[in-house]
């Protein structure tokens, strides 16, 4: 007999491993952001991959995704391949790669292997508008951006998959930009042009609507309708709701170079401005970063649409990061340095035409960044890195 208060045996044999419990699985699952590591998690047992597909847990971390087909998994860098997905992609909208074919557009989600087919970007000699030789803004950059798309087509800057009926892309057209909808297997872009879009920054979809941020940083809302015959989307208006009120000082010598982002976080629209000093570049066009010096300069952004104003943001939410590029995200990432919430790609070479500016502002505050997976360099690829946002 037993002592009374000691310690008694446990009866039966131990519960195996793949019996974990769904709320120990949301525990671990909470405390690995990364998408290699859940991966892993789910390849352990099929009782253990049943389990991850069952429990709510936080988006996981993008990738970083090189234009020679390669991915890297963040933080810690890990090298991936995926099958079927070949290397000079154009860009990336969430999960989806973005490649120019001969006469289309073909999106490839690396996680699943589906593929979806869009109309080529419109032709440039399609629209009003005419190449001026005398003005530079269509440079090496634009070109090396270009990838295997066809020269007379427009540049394909940034596409968001809205709905499995509605695709929206922002398109470089010589000397200006256009926004264009269209559904899935559809022949043609309906291409609005409107000079409120003349140089647009960035693009969300937004609680079911479409934005769009310009070089004024003026929001813009663009009202999309369906033809009732056809089930073809079209911009039907494209309004100001935001007066981003920013100076613009048209000058030939430059001081710096910006950009804007547009990235949904915790139910906000923020708006995030980046702005890098041009002595902080080198004759490549990358970034010369020295320990604690030229670091580019950030505000981040509200939209008060109640109020019509972009309302200034201090701080972030609790280990919440942002992924900015031509597709960008606000992730959570536990335990995360305060000095690295703001994850950048060297993507402000995008718009070659903003160098015809400078912008005149005094609510630009200094901070530290977080140069992504510093140990991996893009350079010599054609354009710039993507974030690749696996799914849930």
């Amino acid at each position: 007999m037993s002592r009374k208060g000691s310690a008694q045996p446990i009866e039966g044999p131990p519960r195996p491993w793949s019996d974990i419990p769904l709320d120990f699985v949301g525990l671990i699952l909470g405390c690995l952001p990364a998408h290699l590591d859940r991966v892993r998690f789910a390849a352990v047992c099929p009782q253990w991959r049943y389990a991850a597909r069952q429990v709510l847990k936080p988006p996981p971390l993008p990738l970083l995704a090189l234009k020679d087909g390669t991915f890297h998994s963040v933080p810690r860098g890990e090298r991936l391949r995926f099958a079927g997905c070949d290397a000079g992609f154009t860009t990336a909208c969430g999960k989806w790669l973005v490649y120019c074919r001969p006469g289309c557009l073909l999106l490839v989600d690396p996680f699943s292997g589906a593929t979806m087919t869009l109309p080529a970007p419109p032709r440039i000699d399609d629209n009003d508008e005419s190449s001026d030789d005398d003005n530079d803004s269509n440079d090496g950059d634009e070109v090396a951006l270009m990838d295997a798309q066809d020269s007379k087509h427009s540049i394909v800057i940034k596409l968001i998959v809205c709905s499995p009926d509605l695709i929206a892309a922002l398109f470089n057209v010589t000397q200006s930009y256009q926004i264009g909808v269209c559904r899935p297997g559809a022949s043609s872009w309906s291409v609005a042009r409107d000079m409120l879009l003349w140089i647009t920054y960035d693009m969300a979809f937004y609680q079911g609507k479409l934005y769009a941020v310009n070089i004024a940083e003026d929001l813009l809302a663009i009202d999309i309708t369906v033809d009732d015959s056809t089930g073809d989307p079209h911009v039907a208006q494209i309004g100001q709701v935001i007066n981003g009120k920013l100076k613009l000082n048209f000058k030939v010598d430059l001081e710096f170079w910006m950009r804007v982002y547009l990235v949904e976080s915790c139910g906000s629209l923020l708006m995030v401005r980046r702005r890098i000093f041009r002595r902080h570049l080198d004759d490549e066009g990358q970034i010369q970063t020295f320990a604690e010096q030229c670091e580019p300069e950030l505000a981040v952004f509200e939209a008060h649409f109640g109020q019509s104003r972009w309302a200034k943001v201090k701080t972030l939410g609790d280990d919440l990061a942002l992924f900015l590029g031509a597709c960008s995200g606000a992730i959570c990432m536990p335990q995360c340095d305060p000095d690295k919430r703001v994850w950048f790609l060297d993507d402000y070479n995008m718009f070659p035409s903003s160098r015809n500016f400078i912008f005149g502002t005094d609510d630009t505050v200094l901070r530290k960044f977080s140069c992504p997976l510093p140990a991996i360099s893009w350079r010599g690829h054609i354009g710039p890195a993507v974030w690749l946002f696996p799914p849930n």
